[in-house]
């Protein structure tokens, strides 16, 4: 498919970006109506019945056994497939945990701001969303200080520091937010969550969210922080 897109851009002059985003778009709405099959609506019913229910959105290439492991697309390690923008197919106050790692940035701001609003009415009081994503403003930090072996280890791909910046950010296109911890803090307490503290990988005092991936570049370029819901 991306051969196809590449070469009707080139053949027609259209901007990839503007075939990407409507392909994206044409795909979720797929995504929207299969999740309405009876089948589908049978598998949450049957997630619902479990004692403790722990939702790792955004998991791309990743499965945990013990999580419902859910994303926007197709493959055998995902286990639901929803359209992550909108409102979340799970009841009030049901939910254990949730965990998202390098997910929220693929947001646009507001739907970032709903997803949190979801995930926070999904949760049992005292719940916990860890979320782990791209550290935006370290990578400026960084690069304002000259630290050229942070980017060696937190992006050695690139080349040059500034290309790192632009790609922590943008990453083709496909990077829609950028966080810190004191936006991370302004999110979750404007949605009403109790408590956003930031954290350390594996570094969670739920043994269940000890989950990050560690090796070393992934830990440099990631902020890591948790959403905590009150207890009434």
């Amino acid at each position: 498919m991306k051969t196809i897109l590449k070469n009707l851009c080139s053949t027609t002059g259209i901007p990839p970006y503007l075939l990407r985003n409507n392909y994206i778009e044409f795909k979720m709405m797929l995504v929207r109506l299969y999740g309405k099959l009876p089948f589908q609506r049978r598998k949450l019913k049957k997630i619902h019945k479990q004692p403790n229910i722990k939702l790792n959105f955004g998991c791309g290439l990743t499965h945990y056994s013990d999580w419902i492991n859910i994303d926007g697309f197709f493959a055998k390690h995902v286990d639901i497939v929803l359209d992550l923008r909108r409102s979340l197919p799970f009841a009030d106050n049901t939910v254990d945990y949730c965990y998202s790692e390098h997910f929220l940035e693929h947001l646009y701001p507001i739907e970032g701001m709903k997803h949190l609003s979801e995930v926070l009415r999904i949760l049992k009081p005292g719940g916990v969303y860890r979320v782990v994503v791209p550290a935006g403003i370290r990578f400026a930090e960084k690069y304002i200080n000259n630290d050229n072996d942070f980017f060696k280890l937190a992006f050695p791909w690139c080349d040059r520091p500034i290309e790192a910046v632009y790609d922590i950010v943008n990453f083709g296109g496909e990077h829609r937010n950028i966080f810190d911890l004191p936006q991370l803090n302004h999110m979750g307490k404007k949605v009403g969550f109790s408590l956003i503290k930031e954290s350390a990988v594996n570094a969670s005092q739920s043994p269940s969210l000890q989950i990050d991936k560690s090796d070393p570049q992934r830990v440099a370029e990631s902020l890591y922080v948790e959403f905590v819901k009150a207890v009434k």
